[in-house]
């Protein structure tokens, strides 16, 4: 057999001597190799947890005020009730009662003829805390309190708007002890004007009031009404 005749080798894919055949096979397993890496790497990146997100708090002060004391307030030091407007006085500590009081908030001892308590417009003033008395001709109309510790009785006196027999009529109140001394001098008024009433009554216990009507308005009646506006007794 002549060797030196014999064709070189050919490689089973025919790529040329074998040995060229060795090179390619061996630059495509690195080269698969690495591409397999890298892609196994991607994938574990990929599938990796992620990473924990850095939240920075910054603690707030917190600054709480303190309500500011309410005037009247119970149990707060320094402060002053607001004073009632209806009861402007204090109160007596000795006897716990106001150091005034309209006569309309009390109850009477005693009365005779009309008497009654309701708000009174006279003059077109209104007067919301107020006494309304009959005035007859025979002055025997009356209405009588406890006055103890109180020293004085105050009103405005007139004849209400919505009274009968009022246009032209004249009464006249008078202010009694509880012994039966008149206390003060009477005082006149009518529709037409309005009068002050302002009787001391220190020491009284109890004070009648009353209401004669000494000139009618018309003849054929005897009777109006006289009111005593917003009548109050102070200590």
């Amino acid at each position: 057999m002549d060797l030196s005749k014999r064709e070189q080798g050919r490689s089973r894919w025919q790529l040329g001597p074998r040995w060229v055949e060795l090179c390619v096979v061996s630059v495509v397993t690195i080269a698969t190799g690495f591409v397999t890496g890298r892609v196994s790497e991607s994938r574990n990146q990929a599938d990796g947890p992620e990473p924990a997100a850095t939240v920075t708090v910054r603690a707030t002060e917190t600054v709480t005020a303190s309500p500011k004391p309410t005037a009247g307030a119970e149990g707060t030091e320094g402060t002053e009730g607001t004073p009632d407007p209806d009861n402007s006085g204090t109160a007596d500590a000795s006897s716990g009662r106001p150091a005034q009081v309209h006569l309309s908030e009390l109850d009477s001892v005693d009365y005779r003829g009309y008497y009654e308590n309701d708000p009174v417009e006279m003059l077109g003033d209104p007067y919301p805390k107020s006494v309304k008395i009959g005035c007859a001709t025979d002055g025997d109309d009356s209405v009588t309190y406890n006055t103890s510790g109180y020293k004085a009785l105050k009103a405005t006196l007139g004849i209400p708007a919505d009274a009968d027999n009022a246009i032209g009529s004249v009464a006249r109140v008078k202010v009694f002890g509880a012994s039966g001394e008149q206390l003060g001098d009477g005082v006149d008024f009518r529709s037409s004007d309005t009068a002050d009433l302002s009787v001391d009554i220190s020491g009284q216990d109890q004070i009648k009031i009353t209401c004669a009507l000494v000139k009618s308005g018309d003849p054929d009646r005897s009777k109006t009404t006289g009111g005593l506006g917003d009548a109050v007794l102070t200590s």
